[in-house]
């Protein structure tokens, strides 16, 4: 019986995301979801209580692998990797933002574009606008944590400079995707991209 309760369960989100990124989250219906999967509507809410409920169940474990993200990269209790990075000592930190953008991408192509745009109506529709200005506000204390204990540095002060950052990021993640590149182009394309974004952020810092 768990077996097929599990079972059960897997088609429903199957035919679920299916149903989202083909029509978006307001569009989509629990009656053909519930069809898809072969099991009465009313069966259906006995797994997930709402559409809502089913999308943001879809769409975890994007969203756990973007929070993650957002705390490693802007960890103010562990700056030595940042300040190498500054001083131009080494470039492990881009070996590892660029695998992070591939693992994020090819892992989570789906529910990406779910995220960006097919979420409209329900309760994470505003959730990339959420998450831009949570980054920013952590890589601004990040920025002023840093400038206090390595005064050697330069730092920027206007929020909404980082704030752009992290708009910039999504549109390159929404680009990726739209164009279907291929994966040795997915790659090619975040090595160009996170080499030019640091080698930025590394002018900037040792601007005087």
């Amino acid at each position: 019986m768990q077996i097929k309760k599990v079972h059960t369960r897997e088609m429903i989100v199957e035919v679920a995301k299916r149903e989202f990124l083909k029509k978006g989250f307001a569009k989509a219906s629990m009656r053909e979801i519930a069809k898809g999967a072969c099991i009465g509507v009313s069966n259906l809410y006995n797994y997930f209580q709402s559409k809502d409920e089913l999308f943001r169940y879809i769409v975890l474990p994007l969203i756990l692998e973007l929070e993650k993200m957002m705390h490693q990269h802007h960890n103010v209790e562990d700056q030595d990797q940042f300040v190498k990075y500054a001083r131009g000592e080494g470039d492990d930190m881009i070996a590892e933002h660029v695998q992070a953008y591939l693992k994020l991408i090819n892992n989570h192509r789906d529910e990406l574009k779910l995220l960006l745009y097919q979420a409209q109506g329900s309760s994470l529709e505003n959730y990339i606008d959420e998450y831009t200005e949570e980054c920013t506000r952590l890589v601004f204390q990040f920025m002023d944590d840093f400038k206090r204990i390595h005064p050697g540095f330069s730092c920027i002060h206007s929020s909404f400079t980082y704030h752009v950052h992290t708009v910039w990021m999504f549109s390159f993640i929404s680009e990726v995707i739209k164009h279907q590149l291929k994966p040795h182009e997915i790659k090619d394309a975040i090595e160009d991209y996170i080499q030019f974004e640091f080698s930025g952020w590394r002018a900037l810092m040792n601007h005087r």
